[in-house]
């Protein structure tokens, strides 16, 4: 069975940032995850983050179709 990761890479000053998002079943709920996240804080900025990426493997079927960062987030420089 094919699964699908999201994931969202954004550049820092100085390095890469990169979220996983969540695994999805179908390629249909990944795209939908990605909608429900490009207006919150952090992801609206940089909405071009975002990937999915098929995966083969997945060992723990209770997070399946769970997207995390559903708030969005604050990113910090010091």
């Amino acid at each position: 069975m094919v699964y699908y990761k999201v994931i969202h890479r954004y550049k820092l000053i100085d390095h890469f940032e990169c979220k996983d998002i969540g695994i999805y079943s179908c390629l249909t709920n990944a795209e939908e995850a990605i909608v429900l996240l490009s207006d919150k804080n952090g992801f609206k900025e940089t909405a071009a983050g975002f990937k999915i990426k098929k995966q083969l493997r997945f060992f723990k079927p209770k997070l399946l179709d769970k997207t995390f960062w559903i708030d969005g987030f604050d990113t910090y420089t010091y």
